[in-house]
């Protein structure tokens, strides 16, 4: 198989730029390990500055319609405030913290990618990339079939422990926690 573009990973940012380019007019092919999209939450916050971007896809009314809008956040220790941050300020007309969690975010990026004509193949595991004159070459497993991907170009988009950063040689400077 060929493509222009793979991404690695359907999450909320493959997800949101397989949208973009379907509309864009390139169907990329968007590879996701998991069977089926998440039924749990791993993020609650969708900032003000994404939901911007997010705008040209179509998704943010029905975003801003299932979430929680928060226009004050405060962190607390027991009964005494630590921080309290205000977002009814922001120069944005998402002037707020949109809480909603994130496979309802999912879900809504993945029928918006639909919409434009994309979608996802779940199921596959992506085991190795190398690099080729003509771009990337993908060994793809899904279940007992093992598949090869010709890319021009291969987004990474698959979480903290990415194959594709990892490839390409990008370290990851940032820290996990346990839960």
């Amino acid at each position: 198989m060929n493509t222009d573009v793979l991404i690695v990973g359907a999450g909320p940012t493959g997800l949101a730029l397989g949208t973009v380019l379907a509309r864009a007019g390139v169907t990329p092919v968007i590879l996701e390990k998991l069977a089926t999209g998440q039924n749990t939450s791993r993020a609650a916050v969708i900032h003000a500055h994404t939901l911007e971007m997010l705008e040209p896809l179509g998704v943010c009314e029905r975003l801003v319609s299932e979430g929680l809008k928060l226009d004050t956040f405060s962190i607390r220790d027991r009964d005494r405030v630590l921080v309290r941050m205000g977002f009814a300020a922001l120069p944005t007309r998402y002037a707020y913290l949109l809480m909603l969690q994130q496979n309802v975010t999912e879900k809504i990026l993945l029928e918006g990618l639909t919409q434009a004509g994309g979608s996802v193949q779940w199921g596959c595991a992506v085991e190795e990339l190398v690099d080729t004159k003509d771009g990337v070459r993908a060994t793809v497993v899904r279940g007992d079939v093992r598949q090869t991907i010709q890319a021009r170009y291969v987004v990474g988009a698959d979480g903290m422990r990415s194959l594709v950063r990892e490839t390409a040689g990008i370290g990851f400077t940032g820290a996990s926690y346990e839960e």
